[in-house]
Formats: structure tokens, C-alpha cells, sequence
């Protein structure tokens, strides 16, 4: 995961692929008739763009890295204890009870990690389950301005791929193959969303 995006594409693009949401955009125009007015939200960029995921992305990261720091200084502490261990008479008393301190670190240092990592990645799907239930809500808010019946989910970016499954795999995932621009709320979405962060930060 680069640092600077909350999640990767491939994911959001999973989350998003079955998208049939309620948003809108003000400058769209309800068709004459009474037929159904469509929109599109490209949620991956929304998503990599939203300054709450990457600021939360950052705070993460540190996270991480003082774990990191933590568990170098715990492989230390042992490695300290092994050159030590290399003046004892091996099989003698102090052997064996540095022997043993070894091993009960060692296990403790890798029991903290896995606990440390399982926290820090629920942490991660409890924010991103969050932040994409208020970009839903976001797109509601802003559909139902506009009177706009139904959003589907559309990638912006280019397809780019190694081999035919790949190109096929997201060839496949596309939902939208064409949208003018006037009827993508894109922009839109990620401006509210940015705006009403910034607010809450600013209370």
C-alpha cells in the first residue's frame, strides 16, 4: 500500500463494483418524461483523496513505525543476552537460566508483534468501513439534491495490465464504460467531504 493512499485500487474496486447508490450533482439536469437519472462516483479516487484517509493513513503509519522501533529494541535486548551467553560454560547453571531468558523474550517479542500488527489492521478495516459509509452518505445527500435516481460506480483511471487475465479481470470489473463529465459527481463528492473534515478538524 503506498503510503499516500488509504487502500489499494483493487480493493475499493471490489468494494465498489456492485455500487448502486442515491447521489447527485447540482448542474445535472433531470431528463424530461419521468426517466431514470443516473450519475457516476469514481470511489477509489474519492477514497485517495479524502484528507481524513490521508491523515489517518499518516497517523497509521507512525503507529507502525514505533512498533517497529519497539521490536528492534526487544531483538536487541536479546541479542545483547546472546553475547553474553558466549563467555558461560555451556550447560552450566548461568547457561542455562540466560538460556532461558532468551527463549521467553524471544516468544514475548513475537507474541507482542502479532498482537500489535492484529490491532493496528483492525484498526485499519474499522476506519475504512467507516469512511466508506460517510462517502456513501455523502453521495445520498448529494443525489438527492440534484433529484438523481441511481450512482454507479466508475474508474477513472486508465485499465493497466501485465498479461490478458489481468486486462480481462478489469475489463471485467468496469461498470461504466462511458459518462460525460456532467454527470459525474466525483468532484463534487470529494469537495464536501474535504470541506465538512476540515470544519469538524476546525471545531
Amino acid at each position: 500500500m503506498n503510503a499516500s493512499k488509504w487502500i489499494p485500487a483493487a480493493a475499493i474496486g471490489l468494494l465498489a463494483a456492485g455500487l448502486l447508490l442515491a447521489p447527485s450533482l447540482a448542474q445535472v439536469q433531470a431528463p424530461a418524461g419521468g426517466a431514470t437519472r443516473v450519475a457516476v462516483c469514481d470511489v477509489v479516487q474519492v477514497f485517495n483523496n479524502y484528507a481524513r484517509a490521508n491523515d489517518l493513513t499518516e497517523t497509521l503509519n507512525q503507529k507502525r513505525q514505533e512498533i517497529q522501533a519497539e521490536s528492534q529494541k526487544r531483538q536487541q535486548a536479546v541479542e545483547n543476552l546472546q553475547q553474553e551467553m558466549q563467555g558461560l560454560l555451556e550447560g552450566s547453571e548461568e547457561y542455562e537460566r540466560r538460556f532461558g531468558e532468551i527463549q521467553r523474550m524471544s516468544i514475548d517479542r513475537e507474541a507482542w508483534m502479532r498482537h500489535q500488527e492484529g490491532t493496528l489492521m483492525r484498526e485499519h478495516h474499522r476506519l475504512t468501513g467507516e469512511m466508506y459509509e460517510e462517502i456513501v452518505k455523502t453521495i445520498e445527500q448529494i443525489a438527492k439534491e440534484g433529484g438523481i435516481d441511481v450512482v454507479l460506480f466508475r474508474a477513472r483511471g486508465k485499465i493497466e495490465s501485465q498479461n490478458t487475465q489481468q486486462l480481462l479481470q478489469q475489463i471485467e470489473g468496469r461498470k461504466v464504460l462511458y459518462a460525460s463529465d456532467g454527470v459525474d459527481l466525483t468532484d463534487t463528492v470529494l469537495t464536501r467531504l474535504n470541506e465538512a473534515y476540515k470544519a469538524g478538524k476546525g471545531r
